[in-house]
């Protein structure tokens, strides 16, 4: 409860903050809406009663179902009932609704460049020779959708196999009418199709255009399966924290359902000047990592250093142990002058200033942008490639892989967690394995409990989860962790029973029992 109150007690500040600086043209935040998170389901008799003391309307179960969204009874203020909810029993989180901005091109002709030098630059030629990636390997691609019929990625596209284009049924009990290509969470309908300006179709090409196809360009992937997952407009900046949230499920849905998802390409963050911590979106990027997925985000566009400020450029500076955070360099291996940056919330740099790829505008278009959005992609394509050479690799061993291979550069020294650009020849063949070990694998505790410890051995940047399951073992120490490092945690006073539990170690159990023997 005490982590619930300080994230609560945040959002009020950040609330009484944008209030008092009132003169933005656009709400941070869906008016007259909230997240809430309960701790036995949206549809638990709890909800059910907190939502009629506050007379909040359910608008929608998301796709977690955990989380609702809800609309506020008129005249009731965003932070008064975000305190009012967090008194009522059953009730986890209360949030806004964030909205999500695309990270957009800088308008600075130093950005200006042709040629696709990026890919030379993080060695792929080099990574060409051990594979030049694989059609089982999908990524899902959050983006402004997809022009899946354009020339350079119609090959390399997704096709759900469960579903018969058009027909107007769940071919595949899914839960989404003719999800053939991917799903639209701003339109909520079938057709992730690129209309937006061109952001998503540009990204889709970094990460996998078809390859020795005698045209236009090439990806990071020669052969991969890009899944688009459309959650913007045209105005690219009024995507919300429920259309994520969704997108989010979607994702980890399919892959549960045997759909290959490795990694998601996140070319977008913050919502806003007042937006910060989102429980709702970590909540659904912690889940698709728990189930194989790694998630790449862009650092952002404001030249910002995140360790000190991370408001703007949520959700790249979550601590998730499946998420990778990437700045963006120019063709000599400098910062690009709009890259955000940051020793401990920035993982590594990639080319992202003057990149050439597909575009939305025909089906044989190209265009050179510039931003950590263009940096990003090519990471996820890296990560992919890497999931194509060793399928058998986790999300640890993909982040700790990519992390752990790097170039080394002295511009880069102090601005990112690496020091150092990607480098993909490297990482495909200085593989890192990660696990997470422990001198035993139980701990007898007795009965008047105490504060105990447990010394975990893991390479370097292998990044992973400690949890409890249960009350009566309290995590101390840090609830995510990175290579080797001591797991503190208190057992609770048990003069009668004996009882047992599991704590999650980057996903391994340790057993702690307590007993009068």
């Amino acid at each position: 409860m005490r982590e619930s109150k300080i994230i609560v007690s945040a959002i009020l500040l950040l609330i009484a903050v944008a209030a008092a600086f009132g003169q933005k043209t656009s709400s941070p935040w869906a008016k007259g809406e909230l997240l809430v998170k309960f701790s036995d389901g949206a549809e638990s008799s709890f909800a059910r009663a907190a939502n009629r003391a506050i007379g909040a309307e359910v608008l929608e179960d998301l796709g977690d179902p955990r989380w609702q969204r809800v609309k506020l009874p008129d005249g009731l203020a965003i932070d008064k009932a975000i305190s009012r909810y967090k008194d009522l029993d059953g009730v986890e989180y209360a949030q806004p609704n964030y909205y999500y901005h695309l990270l957009n091109t800088p308008n600075d002709p130093q950005f200006v460049s042709t040629g696709m030098w990026g890919l030379t630059k993080i060695s792929a030629p080099l990574a060409w020779d051990l594979t030049t990636g694989s059609s089982s390997v999908v990524v899902a691609d959050i983006d402004t959708g997809m022009l899946y019929t354009h020339q350079d990625l119609a090959a390399n596209a997704w096709v759900n196999p469960g579903e018969i284009p058009n027909n107007g049924v769940d071919d595949d009990n899914d839960g989404f009418v003719d999800d053939v290509y991917g799903w639209d969470f701003f339109y909520n309908d079938s057709n992730p199709i690129d209309d937006a300006g061109g952001h998503g179709t540009h990204t889709a090409g970094t990460i996998g255009a078809v390859g020795n196809n005698g045209l236009n360009v090439v990806g990071v992937n020669w052969n991969v399966k890009i899944m688009p997952i459309k959650i913007y407009s045209p105005a690219g900046t009024d995507s919300t924290s429920a259309m994520l949230v969704n997108a989010y499920a979607y994702i980890r849905m399919m892959k549960l359902r045997g759909v290959n998802i490795r990694a998601t390409n996140n070319s977008y963050g913050n919502c806003g000047e007042a937006c910060g911590y989102d429980q709702a979106t970590k909540d659904g990027i912690d889940a698709m990592g728990d189930a194989g997925i790694v998630s790449v985000f862009a650092a952002g566009n404001d030249n910002n250093n995140n360790d000190v400020n991370p408001g703007p450029s949520y959700p790249s500076v979550y601590t998730s142990p499946s998420i990778i955070a990437v700045a963006a360099s120019t063709s000599s291996d400098s910062k690009a002058s709009f890259s955000s940056y940051g020793a401990t919330t920035v993982d590594l740099a990639a080319p992202g200033s003057g990149v050439l790829s597909t575009y939305n505008t025909s089906t044989t278009a190209t265009a050179t942008l510039s931003g950590t959005s263009m940096a990003t992609p090519h990471v996820t394509g890296a990560v992919a490639l890497l999931s194509a050479y060793n399928p058998d690799l986790s999300v640890a061993s993909l982040k700790a892989t990519i992390l752990n291979n790097v170039d080394v550069l002295a511009a880069w020294n102090g601005l990112v967690k690496t020091g150092g650009r990607l480098n993909i020849n490297q990482a495909l063949r200085n593989q890192t394995v990660c696990s997470f070990d422990t001198p035993t694998s139980s701990f007898l505790a007795p009965t008047k409990g105490g504060v105990f410890t447990v010394n975990v051995t893991a390479a370097a940047n292998c990044d992973y989860f400690v949890k409890s399951p249960v009350h009566w073992i309290k995590i101390m120490s840090n609830d995510t962790m990175s290579g080797s490092g001591t797991v503190t945690f208190r057992v609770t006073t048990n003069p009668t029973i004996t009882r047992s539990a599991n704590i999650n170690i980057g996903g391994q159990a340790y057993t702690v029992t307590q007993s009068r023997n």
